[in-house]
């Protein structure tokens, strides 16, 4: 399934892979394969049809997001939800160029974009999802709020020995982030507070060399009159 004739140079891509499927018995794969149309055709409306490329095929699709980073995140994350219904999708993301090719065999997207989501995807093991580096530097570009939820998951190499820094979706990172500086926040000050009571309490005769400074400004050398009502008159 095609969408626009001629993609973009750069492109986020979208690789979903059903897990195990070349294992699994031929009526598996025809009902694994009709649920991935269910995903694609409730989810692809919401992004522009000029700004897409869709192709599937083999328990498999990848969507070529033209210039919406954004957007690709938001329809991969809504896609991994079909794993609740036994879908069983694994799913990667890259950032970068794609070429789209029309041959005798039919339509077809390539491109560094879509070899590493492939390989991404490969290793998004679990039903789970990773991006690359490329994609989180675009993201960072347009959204740049939307990164808060993507955190480190190591590296992945693909069969030629290059390696992919990688980056998991953790909806509940920032939650951790927050709560966890509110504690080193309350820690530190409480270690301070407790600090300062045991100096007071246990050096009691302490020097104290701003003390005339602190006098001479909370006790004013001499006293003002203070005028009454009667005195004015």
């Amino acid at each position: 399934m095609t969408d626009i004739e001629h993609p973009p140079a750069l492109s986020s891509v979208v690789l979903l892979r059903v897990r195990d499927y070349a294992r699994r018995p031929v009526a598996e794969q025809a009902r694994l394969s009709a649920q991935l149309d269910a995903v694609l055709a409730v989810l692809l409306p919401d992004i522009p049809a000029r700004q897409r490329v869709v192709l599937e095929g083999g328990g498999a699709a990848a969507v070529a997001v033209l210039d919406n980073a954004p957007a690709a995140l938001d329809f991969a994350e809504r896609a991994l939800r079909a794993n609740q219904a036994g879908l069983g999708l694994c799913i990667g993301i890259d950032h970068g160029p794609v070429e789209f090719t029309a041959g005798a065999a039919g339509d077809a997207l390539a491109g560094d974009g879509v070899a590493t989501a492939a390989v991404i995807a490969a290793f998004a093991a679990n039903g789970g999802l990773l991006v690359s580096k490329n994609f989180r530097t675009a993201l960072a570009q347009t959204s740049p709020g939307a990164l808060s939820a993507l955190v480190s998951a190591g590296h992945v190499s693909d069969a030629g020995l290059r390696t992919y820094q990688v980056f998991g979706l953790d909806r509940e990172a920032p939650r951790r982030r927050r709560r966890r500086f509110i504690v080193a926040a309350v820690t530190s000050a409480t270690v301070m507070l407790t600090a300062a009571m045991a100096l007071r309490l246990g050096v009691p005769d302490r020097p104290r060399p701003l003390a005339p400074y602190l006098d001479s400004v909370t006790s004013p050398t001499h006293k003002r009159p203070v005028r009454t009502i009667r005195d004015q008159r």
